[in-house]
């Protein structure tokens, strides 16, 4: 089990990497944005994707804090290594294979893995709501997720059908012999939502959020081009919501056409300036955290023996 594992990880994370190179690295966009790039952007930009996605590993150590007392630099490390993993479809469960590897069951850090993705939503709809003060154009993507937000709210406000939900939860993961494991990941999900946590991670994706934007703004000045604050904002938001919420992996093509769309409607920039800017932002967050992701993976995450290490230091999870 543990090498088939171990397989599958090299699997996901090598595929999810050509994946990205071969979306970024490989068009006319990309080609004719490097060639006219003013490089001295390049370094501060390179820095601030990696600060962004560090930090987003930080808040997954924070998530798993309350459930392991393994080192803070496994989960790090751990939620690093699985970054190119989820430029495929479901490939953000690497990362609890990642955990898995290091002594933490799936039903443990399922929870962490999964407010990850919601702390990023959270934070998305703020900055969505934040934009809607400026643009007609997010006031209806705001209008339907409050409309969302009110009627799961309303469905889990009443107690009978919360209890209904229970059950029938309860009742597939019996079906299919995992009653333990979703009794652990709800105990594990109630540990992690707590309101500490839940606001220190809000926090720093908060600040992701404004490190992309500054990414954005500095794409643009690269290029020879200039946008308002405000929209950088909607255009760097709105398209990436929608990205991470659609059927495709990382919201590959989504993204970069939403991008375009902004900058080019609001930001009066012609379309094919708009499309490199586009394509220079998503090669230096995108793939460049997805490579970062692999040298972590194959350079300093010890897959099984992650386990063997924080055990020989007497961390036990």
């Amino acid at each position: 089990m543990k090498r088939y594992l171990k397989y599958l990880l090299h699997a996901v994370i090598i595929i999810g990497l050509v994946v990205a190179a071969t979306k970024y690295l490989n068009g006319e966009e990309i080609l004719r944005a490097l060639k006219t790039f003013r490089y001295v952007y390049a370094p501060v930009i390179l820095l601030l994707s990696t600060a962004y996605i560090v930090s987003k590993a930080w808040r997954f150590a924070i998530l798993m804090r309350p459930l392991s007392n393994l080192p803070w630099n496994i989960f790090m490390r751990g939620y690093l290594a699985g970054t190119a993993a989820t430029l495929l479809p479901g490939g953000v469960t690497a990362r609890a294979g990642l955990m898995k590897q290091a002594g933490v069951p799936l039903s443990t850090s399922g929870a962490p893995v999964a407010f990850s993705s919601i702390l990023d939503t959270a934070a998305f709809v703020s900055g969505l709501i934040f934009a809607a003060l400026w643009f007609d154009a997010a006031r209806l993507p705001v209008l339907i997720v409050m409309v969302a937000l009110a009627v799961f709210g309303l469905i889990m406000f009443v107690p009978a059908t919360r209890d209904w939900l229970s059950r029938v939860a309860e009742w597939v993961a019996g079906k299919f012999h995992v009653l333990e494991g979703w009794r652990n990941l709800l105990k594990s999900t109630r540990e992690v939502l707590t309101l500490d946590i839940m606001l220190k991670g809000l926090a720093i994706s908060l600040v992701g959020v404004i490190l992309q934007v500054i990414m954005l703004d500095l794409s643009l000045r690269g290029l020879g081009h200039t946008a308002p604050l405000s929209v950088l904002f909607l255009a760097y938001i709105l398209p990436t919501l929608l990205g991470r919420n659609s059927a495709l992996p990382a919201g590959l093509g989504l993204t970069e056409a939403g991008m375009v769309g902004f900058l080019s409607s609001l930001a009066e920039i012609d379309v094919d300036a708009a499309a490199a800017v586009a394509a220079i932002f998503r090669v230096s967050t995108v793939f460049f955290q997805a490579l970062l992701g692999v040298l972590v993976y194959f350079l300093a995450w010890k897959g099984e023996n992650e386990s063997v290490r924080s055990t020989s230091t007497g961390k036990q999870v």
